[in-house]
């Protein structure tokens, strides 16, 4: 990798700092990793709010915009084998 990053024959000046040339090699992978956890969840579950709660979708400002109150859901295990849950 260093080899690469330095190598004058692809780079113009290849020990000049820049940035878009090093990036994370395994963000492709990551992306789909968390499309797939989160698509196995809302499927494999039927999601509910607790007793007598209503969804709340205020926002709460800040250095990042997040949920003025957190999210609570209630998962019920919605296909038929258990096996499937291990």
């Amino acid at each position: 990798m260093w080899a690469i990053h330095r190598d004058p024959s692809i780079w113009e000046n290849p020990l000049e700092f820049d940035p878009e040339r090093r990036i994370c090699a395994g963000i492709a992978m990551a992306e789909r990793m968390v499309m797939h956890s989160l698509a196995t969840l809302v499927h494999s579950f039927d999601w509910k709010m607790p007793q007598g709660q209503k969804l709340d979708l205020s926002e709460k400002f800040g250095i990042v915009l997040k949920k003025k109150l957190p999210l609570v859901a209630i998962p019920t295990p919605r296909l038929s084998d258990p096996a499937l849950y291990e």
